[in-house]
């Protein structure tokens, strides 16, 4: 372990400490956000979900061998570590480098999955998303490889002082095409769903609001450019063991930015009154109403809810999917059949209220949302 003394300057260590830490933290407070509001809303997770939980998991493994590294000298000057402490330093470079191009990887994965969701009226993105996968997947293969082997035989790539026969690629080209590429993808899966996010039909508003939540991820490819710039300095560098510190520092800040980013529209529903209160209202009724008298139809296929009724404040302000009436009492009722805004009734309830029966029939499915049908969740997610 490196030879600790007070006049040593750690505030490189220090750094970067506390950005990978705090970084790691919001990311995987996104990450449960995330998992809540999906569970809130289909009670199911998606394939972009599991991708973006392996995302953090890795994530938080590149944490652990950024502490790994401090813990050895990672950061410190050259001049004040020893042999043992460089040997050990290069090994937890050697899979942090691999670490990274797995968890970014995934992440890109996470977010063109989402995009799928939106892909069943645009067959155009779909080709795009599919085709981003292939390409995020090869370049992940290569990636790996070149990090893999950049240097035979394997342990030459950390045992600088007793290994003296060694092949090793041009690391510096490498390093930069990589970078240049990640760069690159970035921005492509940044602008690859806006034209999709312009036709749906939604208050311009939400449109805004959704574009605006991407165009946060630009941070992300903001933060990649520096890291670029970072590799650079390292790779130019006479003291690499302290000019290497920045590169992680800035991978930190790009990954969880771009996880952060990605999982913030499936939070809404945790943030949206409306959507907790109907959900709440939802489970609630198809737990002591289920089979009773008002029972709206046959429920095949999906969560069955039942029927009750809901008094409604006259000063209600309308809202989508909801019906304002001045006095009255509405019954919102759930049967089988699948969602569709069409399918909505309004009859004069010969009661004594004198109120309206508002029906509608709907499916939450078991099986996560249909192709078909994910547009309106993706758009209900601004």
């Amino acid at each position: 372990m490196a030879d600790v003394h007070g006049s040593i300057y750690r505030g490189q260590q220090i750094s970067l400490a506390v950005v990978s830490s705090v970084m790691s933290s919001l990311g995987v407070i996104a990450l449960c956000l995330r998992i809540a509001g999906r569970y809130l809303v289909v009670r199911k997770l998606g394939a972009d979900d599991w991708l973006m939980a392996a995302g953090v998991v890795i994530t938080l493994s590149y944490l652990f061998e950024i502490l790994y590294g401090i813990k050895f000298g990672a950061g410190l000057h050259g001049a004040e570590l020893r042999p043992s402490d460089m040997v050990d330093i290069l090994k937890t470079i050697y899979a942090i480098e691999l670490t990274y191009n797995t968890a970014i990887s995934l992440i890109k994965c996470s977010i063109v999955a989402f995009y799928l969701r939106l892909a069943s009226i645009d067959i155009n993105l779909r080709r795009a998303c599919y085709g981003t996968f292939v390409f995020v997947a090869l370049l992940w293969v290569i990636a790996q490889a070149v990090a893999a082997l950049q240097c035979l035989p394997i342990n030459a790539n950390w045992d600088i002082f007793t290994v003296t026969h060694k092949k090793c690629v041009n690391t510096l080209v490498f390093f930069y095409i990589n970078a240049g590429l990640n760069i690159l993808l970035d921005i492509w899966i940044l602008v690859m769903p806006i034209r999709t996010l312009i036709q749906i039909k939604r208050p311009t508003r939400d449109k805004v609001i959704l574009i605006a939540i991407f165009g946060v991820g630009a941070l992300s490819c903001l933060a990649a450019i520096i890291r670029l710039y970072t590799i650079r300095l390292y790779t130019q560098s006479k003291d690499p063991f302290y000019d290497g510190a920045p590169i992680n520092i800035w991978s930190m800040v790009e990954i969880n930015i771009a996880i952060i980013c990605a999982s913030v529209p499936a939070m809404k529903p945790l943030f949206h009154k409306t959507i907790r209160e109907r959900m709440t209202t939802g489970r609630s009724n198809g737990r002591s109403h289920n089979g009773g008298s008002h029972n709206g139809g046959s429920h095949n296929g999906g969560s069955q809810f039942g029927h009750a009724m809901i008094p409604l404040s006259g000063d209600d302000i309308s809202k989508p999917g909801t019906v304002r009436q001045k006095k009255g009492t509405y019954s919102v009722g759930a049967t089988g059949g699948e969602f569709s805004s069409s399918e909505e009734n309004m009859v004069t309830k010969g009661s004594m209220n004198g109120g309206i029966e508002y029906q509608r029939d709907f499916t939450v499915e078991e099986s996560y949302i249909q192709s078909s049908k994910v547009l309106r969740e993706a758009s209900h997610a601004v």
